[in-house]
């Protein structure tokens, strides 16, 4: 674990790469491809978005003033582009697509639009509302994009909030507990409609549900960090399937073309796969960005130009590009 880091970061594990849907073990992807910093299965063909981005920009560092960070864990986008960051500084943060800082959201507190280690972001586009998660105030706030309070909800089952997700198909709301090692899902106003998990490292079960994200049919993807797994369900909470061979996902994010991209943040990695669980490729961070990184969370723009990444060991938003060709 990094030195100075909240429990939530205490997992760890082997190195090793990522591998096939259901395998036991990892193993390093076969096949270097063209880009340096991006491994591939050698069967496929190289899709050039797949490919290593190129590193743009770091923004932020280790501190509360404005513009800085103190693992900045969670990271999403709005319809405009621009970027919304979290971490332990009880606020959250916008900025351009370049990182201007544009405005601050809340304060440390307990009432309206003030948090208490915000954690967990979720952005309804088309409607214009932010879905944060407000970890050790047990609860979820929902706000405008230009940081007006909408409403909230809590829950008993509101413990160590992780990660937020919405279902593309109804509106409504997942909410992953690292401490209860339970998925909820509720309306977009909150009102509770189905749980599943539990402990355990059984199919369904998690030891700290981490990162959520949905596809374009529903199904719904979870880092269970400490099993080190990747787990699929419908949206209705049953299981699917679960991609193995991870040091510790955390972040996951689901593209315009339904492809998953997971942080694996202890292998300072990001792997790629299809929704049927093939791994497509991996990008090395380290390599690319020219640095040590431990990415916790990741965004990218619909047309997948952008790619965003919150690195909690440097404190630092990190934003890559694909080439346009």
């Amino acid at each position: 674990m990094t030195v100075g880091c909240s429990d939530d970061h205490a997992i760890s594990g082997n190195s090793g790469g990522g591998g096939a849907a259901g395998s036991g073990s990892g193993g390093a992807a076969a096949g270097a491809a063209a880009d340096a910093g991006t491994t591939s299965d050698a069967t496929l063909p190289i899709d050039p978005d797949l490919r290593a981005p190129k590193f743009v920009k770091a923004w932020g560092k280790q501190g509360t003033l404005p513009g800085q960070f103190i693992e900045p864990s969670s990271v999403e986008l709005d319809a405009e582009g621009n970027v919304y960051v979290a971490g332990h500084e009880d606020r959250l943060q916008k900025f351009t697509f370049d990182g201007k800082l544009l405005n601050i959201f809340g304060k440390s507190g307990v009432g309206d639009l003030e948090f208490n280690h915000p954690h967990g972001l979720a952005m309804d586009r088309a409607a214009g509302l932010l879905y944060a998660g407000d970890q050790n105030n047990g609860r979820v706030q929902v706000l405008t994009t230009d940081g007006k309070f909408v409403r909230m909800w809590t829950d008993p089952q509101f413990k160590h909030i992780h990660d937020v997700g919405i279902d593309p198909l109804s509106g409504d709301i997942f909410v992953g507990d690292f401490e209860l090692h339970v998925m909820q899902k509720f309306t977009s106003t909150g009102v509770p409609l189905l749980e599943f998990g539990g402990a355990g490292s059984a199919d369904g079960q998690f030891a700290g549900a981490w990162g959520i994200s949905t596809d374009s049919a529903g199904r719904v993807y979870v880092g269970d960090a400490g099993n080190k797994r990747v787990q699929v369900f419908n949206s209705d909470g049953s299981y699917l399937a679960q991609w193995q061979g991870f040091v510790k996902p955390t972040g996951v994010f689901v593209d315009a073309k339904d492809r998953v991209y997971v942080c694996d943040s202890l292998a300072d990695q990001i792997a790629i796969y299809s929704t049927q669980g093939q791994r497509l490729g991996t990008w090395d961070l380290a390599s690319i960005v020219g640095s040590p990184c431990e990415p916790e969370d990741i965004v990218i723009t619909a047309d997948s130009m952008h790619i965003y990444v919150g690195d909690v060991l440097s404190h630092r938003v990190i934003y890559l590009a694909r080439d346009a060709t």
